[in-house]
Formats: structure tokens, C-alpha cells, sequence
């Protein structure tokens, strides 16, 4: 019955959805438990995130599957297509010499994606959706892991994700990362500059939490992990070009049980890049030109107005002259009451009240939200101020480096998972 179900659910995606047939020669083992998603554009050297995940790793007992998805679009330049093949053929290569009977590798190399989507959304859809495929053809509810081409995982990095999954009846979750804060491999620039780039993606989560919302969880592409059922029924990966992971993720948080996988961790490299047009790479590359100051992060008292509101909320009182100031100047009162109205009259009780207005009042919606604030009232501000504000409000004392507060966040984001 169970097979069933999963087949059912998964033929009911390609159905409903645009997809690309990739045709592989080897069937998947009867095994198959993990499959991990690698999109890959224009890269140098993919040996540190293969080592990490072929040979570093300890002792599992079911197959792995590494499916590498290298893209270009119909219209690439010619220096990042030779790249791209080099790079198919330094992993065919490896994938003959190093596939063995726990973990494989796949190299699939798409180089004809019509120009108006090809991207990174896209290229991590590929490979899912194969990924999915595969999964199908052993009518087995497995995992699809997100990685990026320059991160490397610990060593208990498959066994920990299996088991997550074996022991909850969570159907998707974030995985801790903790980006390297220092090391020869970049310069010393890349470094410093991480530590407040990362302590301000925690700053903002916890943040989150502090001011009530239920979707406070990070969704980082390279540290995610689903199943099967869970990838179909929420319709797959999206083709955005970039942030295809923060809408991906968040349909998660909202659609499936979400979880934090915290007993394991992946390390993304600080490296500056110009692939997508924000994210990590972007903005340590942004600090590097002076077009961006990682040292400030948004305004604590945004969020003040965010828990002021939540409370009224939770506590039942739904009149809109009483949210506060900032709030209704992004809400109109005309919004609100077509919203509340739907509210009450699908929930008989609050807690379903509840449910449907964050559901409604997403992590979109609040960043939104975020980004109007910063812009009309309360500009961005010192981030370790603001971290300090923060920790203060977790019981925490105050710090006097950024690397300290990021310590301590990077402890709060592990116990709480």
C-alpha cells in the first residue's frame, strides 16, 4: 500500500508539472536512501566537496547517490562552456575510479537551457526532479539533499540526515552550516567578512523567533533536505534565477512538518561571486568593492513593531486601529479586514485563526515588511548593537566581537534544532 502511495504521489507531480526527461543508463539500487542535488556552473575545482562526501564520510550502510547537474545556457560564453566540459570530464573520470557499492556519483551536463531561465533554480530542479525519478523507480520515499559545488559536509553528514528522518515523522528540514571564519584558502578580507555576513543571517532568524513568527528557520540551498513525497506534493523546485532556495524552503515551512537537522553540519565557502545576484558570494563580494557595509543589519526596533502586532494578534484583538503605526502604514485597513473576515470565517477556534494568518503573513510577506521599514522609517544600523539587543532578550549577556555574538547564535540555532 505504501509503494502505492508513493508512486501515486509522484506521478501525480509529472503530471501537473514542466519537466525535462534526463536519461541515466544505471538503474538505482534498491538501496537508495539519499540523493544529494548539486548544481554546478562555471566551477574550478569541485575536489574539496567530493572528498567531503566520498571519502571523509563515516561508515553508512545504504546507497548514495551524488547527482552533479553542470549547465550552461544555449547562449553561454564559449570560456565558461570549455569549463563546463572540462569540469563533465573531470567527474566522469572520478565517477569511474571512485563509484562504489555504498556511493555513486552522476554527472549530467545540460549546456542547451534556453536563456530566459537558466540559472541556478533551474539547474537545482534538474536535478531533483531526476532525483525524484530515481526514486520512483524503487517506489521508495527517500531523501533529497540540497548542496552547492563549494561546500564541504562533516564526516557523519549522510548518517545523520538518514536517521533525522528515520526517528520524526518530519518531512523536511534545514542542516546546520557554519561557514569557515578563518584558513588560507581566501584571503584574510573574505574571512572577517563572513563572520558579520553570517551573524547577521542568524541575527535575522532568531529575530524572527523573538518577535512570535512560526517560520523562523533558515533556508540556505546549500543545507536543506526533503522527501520524496514532500518534493512532489509541493510541486518541485522553482527556476528562479536567484533565491529559488528562500521560496523554495519557505513553501516547505508552510506545506510539511519542518525540521532542523543540527547533529551534522555543512561548511559554504565565503568565496565572492557574481553568479546570482544576491546571497552570500554576492555580498562578500559587494563588501569588496565598498558597495556594501556588512557591519550594519536591519533595525531591532522593526521587529519590536513585528511582536507588538503578533501579540495583538494571538491575543484576539483584531482591530486595526490598534496595530501599531508602521504596521498600518504598509497594511491598509481595507487589506486587513478582507483578511480577517476570510479568517474568521474558516476558524472556529483561535489557534486555526492563527494558522491562517501566518500562513497568509509568510516569511515573504515579513521581509517585505523588513525591507519597507528599512526603507521608510528605521535604516539599516549597527549589527552588533543590534545582536547585543537581541541577546539580551535571549538571556544572553552582551559581546564585544561579532565572532563571539556569531558563537553564540550558531549555539542558540543548535539547540533549538
Amino acid at each position: 500500500m505504501a509503494q502505492k502511495s508513493i508512486v501515486s504521489v509522484i506521478d501525480q507531480y509529472f503530471k501537473r508539472f514542466p519537466h525535462r526527461n534526463i536519461e541515466i543508463e544505471s538503474e538505482p539500487s534498491s538501496d537508495l536512501r539519499i540523493s544529494v542535488v548539486i548544481p554546478v556552473y562555471n566551477e574550478d575545482d569541485l575536489t574539496p566537496t567530493l572528498t567531503s562526501l566520498f571519502f571523509n564520510q563515516k561508515d553508512f550502510t545504504f546507497k548514495v547517490e551524488i547527482i552533479i547537474l553542470i549547465n550552461n545556457s544555449i547562449e553561454e560564453k564559449l570560456s565558461i562552456i570549455d569549463n563546463n566540459i572540462s569540469t563533465y570530464n573531470y567527474l566522469l573520470l572520478f565517477a569511474k575510479n571512485y563509484n562504489n557499492n555504498n556511493i555513486t556519483l552522476l554527472p549530467i551536463y545540460i549546456n542547451d537551457l534556453p536563456i530566459k531561465h537558466a540559472g541556478v533554480g533551474w539547474a537545482r530542479k534538474l536535478g531533483m526532479d531526476l532525483a525524484l525519478k530515481r526514486f520512483a523507480k524503487i517506489a521508495h520515499n527517500g531523501i533529497i539533499v540540497g548542496l552547492d559545488a563549494d561546500t564541504i559536509v562533516a564526516e557523519n553528514y549522510f548518517s545523520e540526515i538518514a536517521f533525522f528522518f528515520s526517528d520524526s515523522d518530519t518531512q523536511a528540514a534545514s542542516i546546520h552550516f557554519e561557514h569557515p571564519i578563518k584558513g588560507t584558502a581566501l584571503d584574510k578580507f573574505n574571512y572577517e567578512q563572513i563572520k558579520y555576513y553570517e551573524t547577521h543571517l542568524r541575527y535575522y532568524k532568531n529575530i524572527l523567533t523573538y518577535a512570535g513568527l512560526p517560520y523562523s528557520y533558515h533556508t540556505i540551498g546549500s543545507a536543506f533536505a526533503l522527501t520524496v513525497k514532500a518534493y512532489a506534493r509541493q510541486g518541485g523546485m522553482n527556476r528562479r534565477k536567484a533565491g529559488e532556495d528562500f521560496y523554495f524552503i519557505n513553501k516547505l515551512i508552510k506545506g510539511e512538518n519542518f525540521g532542523e537537522i543540527t547533529n551534522t553540519t555543512v561548511f559554504p565557502s565565503p568565496r565572492t561571486s557574481n553568479r546570482v545576484p544576491f546571497g552570500t558570494g554576492k555580498a562578500i563580494l559587494e563588501a569588496l568593492k565598498n558597495h556594501k557595509d556588512l557591519t550594519l543589519t536591519y533595525d531591532f526596533k522593526i521587529f519590536e513593531t513585528i511582536k507588538q502586532w503578533v501579540n495583538l494578534i494571538k491575543n484576539e484583538k483584531y482591530e486595526y486601529r490598534n496595530f501599531p503605526i508602521l504596521i498600518k502604514e504598509f497594511l491598509t485597513f481595507k487589506e486587513w479586514e478582507l483578511h480577517h473576515e476570510l479568517f474568521l470565517q474558516n476558524s472556529s477556534k483561535n489557534n486555526k485563526y492563527i494558522r491562517m494568518f501566518f500562513f497568509k503573513f509568510d516569511a515573504f510577506w515579513m521581509l517585505k515588511f523588513t525591507h519597507f521599514s528599512r526603507d521608510s522609517t528605521h535604516g539599516n544600523s549597527c549589527l552588533k548593537s543590534n545582536t547585543n539587543l537581541l541577546l539580551e532578550q535571549l538571556g544572553y549577556s552582551k559581546q564585544q566581537s561579532v565572532e563571539k555574538q556569531l558563537n553564540i547564535l550558531r549555539t542558540i540555532d543548535k539547540k533549538r534544532g
